[in-house]
């Protein structure tokens, strides 16, 4: 199977488990995944289908990933990225630790995602996991971070999927000792 091929043919739940079922454990196919991932092109479907199939097959191989760390992070600063890929590469930082030397860069840039009312509501409420997450090895953040999840709560357009997960990372901010569990919305 040439995986750049069945993404550009198609985008669909089959085709993505399709090639999930054909990467395996190989790190090989994984690999070339990656590439289609990382390419860039003019067209952004195969990029954007392959991150779709990265987030799933990352779950069935956590460390499959490891080696790709560094580039996702480096992804995220790309001006203009896609949303498609943002969104999974927050999926993916939920369930793995940022290296030590990049959490500040990366909490900064996360933090921007959230606090922009215009981005996508699932890149909102990952990111504010990756936050929270950031902050257990930074705890003189979750202040900043309490505070700024309040703030995107006060907004009266925030979503119910952005509430949920903004009330949840507060509960957890207020059981770390930040916050007062009388100022959540």
């Amino acid at each position: 199977m040439n995986i750049f091929q069945e993404l550009e043919r198609t985008h669909s739940k089959e085709n993505s488990l399709k090639i999930i079922a054909y990467i395996g454990d190989d790190k090989e196919k994984f690999s070339e995944l990656m590439d289609c991932f990382f390419m860039e092109t003019k067209d952004y479907r195969v990029p954007q289908r392959a991150a779709h199939v990265v987030s799933l097959s990352f779950d069935q191989n956590l460390e499959f990933i490891q080696p790709y760390i560094p580039k996702l992070i480096k992804h995220l600063f790309i001006p203009d990225l896609k949303g498609a890929l943002k969104r999974n590469i927050l999926r993916i930082f939920q369930f793995t630790e940022v290296p030590k030397k990049e959490r500040g860069k990366v909490y900064d840039k996360v933090c921007e995602f959230l606090s922009d009312p215009k981005e996508e509501i699932a890149i909102r409420a990952f990111a504010m996991t990756v936050l929270y997450k950031i902050t257990t090895h930074h705890p003189e953040l979750k202040p900043e971070l309490f505070t700024t999840i309040q703030f995107v709560l006060e907004k009266p357009n925030s979503s119910p999927a952005i509430r949920s997960r903004g009330k949840h990372v507060l509960s957890q901010l207020i059981k770390d000792g930040i916050g007062n569990k009388f100022l959540t919305p």
